[in-house]
């Protein structure tokens, strides 16, 4: 999934003649009442003395503590100016000095700016003014990458998008405008929101079903990836079957990223895209962010007993999904659980294909789990993996009778596959180029290859290709085929 940017600016540290001037600012109160107390006489001018030290230990604590550089300065005025005012009128009381009038005007006066401005700043004001320039000079930009993807890169769509987080209103008057990019690069800007205003979610999806440009409704898609609303998520989940594969990629991202509420919005698109042969060749839907439920994996398992390529993209799909649980760490559970359902012969072929690969390649499977994947019930694919990963760690007979049986097969994709394995450990020439791949299905080629790896299968017994398991060794590789990767 694309990367998430956070909405939020972050602050930035404090120059020196900043820190001068905030300083300079706290420290008014304090000045006032030490020269107070030494225009006045008798007890007033030791209370405010008095006042004019706790002025002085307040701004201390403030300049050596790091996390007071790090604050905004509008609290600590306020509070410090609010109690030397207060000083200044209980030292005041039965007196007319033109000094301490002034002082309390001045107390008063800075307090309610500093008041007013963060006031003002609470609201996003000043934020949304400066999106809303951000976005006029985006709308006056002439000079656009050549591709519509590379306009969401821009250093002005990155500025917009922090910019936005008090509300997206400037970046949504962009979607009518008449060039494509400036559309995609307000939608970038709005990439993963997730504080949205009622009606602005239903305004990007308008946007997205008149766009004719494939870039932009993918971009409207990965704005609303952050939405959890079932009438969103319901309209979004329909351009799982939208004519480009780069607005499906966009919308499996950014629904299936969240499976924990969403499933059951989705599960039937899901079903339509994965059982639609036009998407076929799409593979497995990509999944980021957090693990499906088991709710999702219990469908996907079912679904991978059925026909067609709902079941082969299904199994694709949890495969990848177990694969991402595999990678963060160890789940000897889950380990086991996996091994059951490869082992199992009732078990849909497709998934127990899947899931051999994966724990082929993470690891997982020992020699005994290996030798059980050679019984006959399992399928071919399954016993060629199977016996190429036990031959690669010396010679076993029951690996070797295994590639006898799956020679006999009338499958050429099989024969041509159970070549290279055969060529690979065993030294027996099938006619294959080592490092190339293997030849095309229908290929005179392939055809001889299957010929031979037939006559191969037919003139040797058992006892003759132990031995010549035992001799081939020496020269086999130990790369896996990039096939049963």
């Amino acid at each position: 999934m694309r990367e998430r940017i956070p909405c939020s600016v972050g602050s930035k540290p404090a120059t020196l003649p900043m820190r001068a001037a905030r300083g300079a600012v706290l420290l008014v109160p304090a000045f006032l009442l030490l020269i107070g107390a030494l225009r006045s006489t008798g007890g007033f001018s030791v209370l405010l003395g008095l006042g004019a030290l706790f002025q002085f230990l307040a701004c201390g604590l403030s300049f050596f503590s790091r996390q007071g550089w790090r604050e905004p300065v509008g609290p600590a005025v306020i509070m410090l100016y609010v109690i030397g005012l207060s000083w200044m009128l209980v030292a005041a009381v039965g007196l007319d000095d033109w000094y301490l009038h002034t002082c309390q005007a001045v107390l008063l006066v800075v307090p309610l700016g500093f008041f007013a401005l963060q006031c003002l700043r609470d609201s996003g004001a000043p934020t949304l003014r400066r999106a809303r320039q951000l976005a006029h000079r985006l709308s006056r930009r002439s000079d656009w990458p050549a591709g519509l993807d590379a306009c969401r890169l821009l250093p002005e769509v990155k500025a917009l998008r922090e910019a936005l987080h008090v509300d997206a209103g400037p970046a949504l008057e962009l979607l009518s405008h008449a060039r494509p990019s400036v559309r995609v690069a307000a939608l970038a800007a709005l990439e993963f929101r997730q504080n949205w205003q009622p009606g602005q979610a239903e305004l990007v999806l308008n946007a997205a079903r008149r766009a004719q440009e494939p870039e932009i409704r993918a971009a409207a898609l990965y704005a609303l990836a952050n939405r959890d609303d079932q009438v969103t998520i319901e309209e979004m989940a329909e351009f799982l079957y939208d004519p480009s594969h780069g607005v499906r990629l966009a919308a499996t991202e950014a629904l299936l990223w969240n499976t924990e509420n969403r499933w059951p919005w989705i599960r039937m698109a899901v079903r339509r895209c994965l059982s639609d042969p036009a998407y076929q060749e799409d593979g497995a839907m990509r999944l980021e962010g957090r693990p499906l439920t088991a709710e999702a994996v219990a469908e996907l398992t079912a679904w991978s007993a059925e026909k067609g390529c709902l079941a082969v993209r299904a199994a694709l799909t949890l495969g990848l999904h177990y694969g991402q649980v595999l990678t963060a760490g160890r789940d000897p559970e889950l380990n086991a659980e996996l091994i059951k359902q490869m082992t199992d012969s009732h078990a849909p072929a497709v998934l127990r294909l899947v899931l051999a690969r994966l724990l082929h390649h993470h690891r997982e499977l020992n020699g005994k789990a290996l030798r059980q994947l050679l019984d006959p019930s399992a399928p071919a694919p399954v016993r060629l993996m199977a016996a190429e990963a036990l031959m690669a760690e010396g010679s076993c007979p029951e690996a070797v009778t295994a590639l006898y049986d799956l020679a006999r097969l009338p499958n050429r994709e099989i024969a041509l596959a159970t070549a290279e394995v055969v060529q690979r450990r065993l030294g027996v020439d099938m006619g294959l180029t080592r490092g190339q791949p293997a030849p095309p299905v229908h290929s005179r080629m392939a055809a001889e290859v299957a010929r031979r790896v037939l006559a191969w299968a037919t003139q040797h017994d058992g006892g003759d290709a132990t031995a010549t398991a035992a001799r081939g060794d020496e020269g086999s590789w130990n790369s896996f085929p990039a096939s049963f990767s």
